[in-house]
């Protein structure tokens, strides 16, 4: 239920695809020239390194070999990754004069960008509330100007401990790559595992945090908390809700993954202006469809379709029916 009233209110407002992509590359034109003023001279000479090509190869080669099967290949794929990562790490120690402070430039970028674009993702909240609620159409600006306090607040917060989960999520996920390929004896099964129980991970480790994290924006947005209390909602739920928001986001971050990469080979690249700005509201609209659910309010999917709470009764079905 949460996923199709999701869908279906994105669908409806389906217009703010375009706005949020044009917001998207104006974050990604801003994180670019920090880059090019900062970093570029190292990160260019990096990049276009031997090691770093070296790499890079390896890595089509072994996409290359799941798809013919060569596990002659995949059987020393392992040890060569390892060499391979080794050889760039000592690359970039040499190559770097200060390798502490382009990690540190880097980090910040990071940082600056996810910041960015976090604040677009609490102004688009509240356009998606101003619709659930009412009905009301507000223009983007006018959302982001009036909200950029709390939105700053929020993202303060939220931007460097999902950055420190997100960074240990993918360090753990490569850590389990290399491990199973290290330990499953026959090629093709080790790296079709290592792949599969890799991604699972992944996908599994972002549901968690967004099933944590589902009830802060809603509640900054349309209860108007405060940070403290936004949290102390988001963290108090039940094994069941929990289940059941870890459930719909696992699903949602499959279907995500696959349709990306599906309009990414098939249309060239091209497909992802359109779906990479939906996966974001589409995560968006779970967020809010589900605290109004959970909250037992009433909210418009559509300008002539409004879903009532569900009221509880004592009534037993099997009462209707005499023995």
């Amino acid at each position: 239920m949460l996923f199709k009233n999701a869908f279906h209110l994105l669908v409806d407002n389906f217009v703010l695809n375009y706005k949020f992509l044009l917001y998207k590359v104006v974050v990604a034109l801003i994180t670019l020239a920090l880059m090019a003023a900062l970093v570029y001279p190292t990160v260019n000479m990096l990049l276009t390194g031997q090691p770093f090509k070296d790499l890079l190869s390896l890595l089509g080669e072994f996409f290359r070999a799941i798809a013919t099967g060569d596990t002659v290949f995949l059987q020393g794929f392992g040890e060569q990754l390892k060499q391979a990562m080794a050889d760039f790490a000592v690359y970039i120690g040499e190559k770097t004069p200060n390798l502490v402070y382009f990690c540190v430039i880097l980090v910040l970028i990071a940082l600056i960008a996810k910041f960015l674009g976090g604040m677009g993702n609490f102004a688009f909240g509240c356009l998606i509330d101003n619709k659930m609620s009412s009905y009301a159409k507000t223009s983007f600006c006018s959302a982001y100007i009036s909200n950029m306090g709390r939105a700053a607040l929020w993202q303060i917060v939220y931007v460097p401990l999902t950055f420190v989960y997100d960074v240990f999520t993918l360090l753990l996920c490569g850590a389990v790559f290399l491990v199973l390929l290290s330990i499953i004896s026959s090629g093709i099964i080790a790296a079709l595992a290592a792949l599969m129980v890799s991604v699972a991970l992944l996908l599994a480790a972002q549901a968690v945090k967004l099933a944590l994290f589902n009830d802060a924006v809603p509640a900054f947005v349309t209860d108007k908390m405060r940070l403290r209390d936004a949290f102390r909602k988001s963290f108090s739920f039940t094994k069941e809700r929990f289940g059941r928001l870890f459930s719909t986001y696992l699903v949602t971050c499959l279907l995500i993954l696959c349709m990306n990469v599906l309009f990414a080979v098939c249309t060239f690249g091209a497909g992802l202006l359109i779906t990479v700005p939906m996966s974001y509201l589409m995560m968006i609209c779970i967020q809010f469809v589900s605290y109004y659910t959970y909250g037992k309010r009433k909210y418009f999917l559509g300008e002539d379709k409004i879903i009532l709470p569900k009221e509880k009764t004592n009534e037993n079905f099997y009462d209707d029916f005499e023995v």
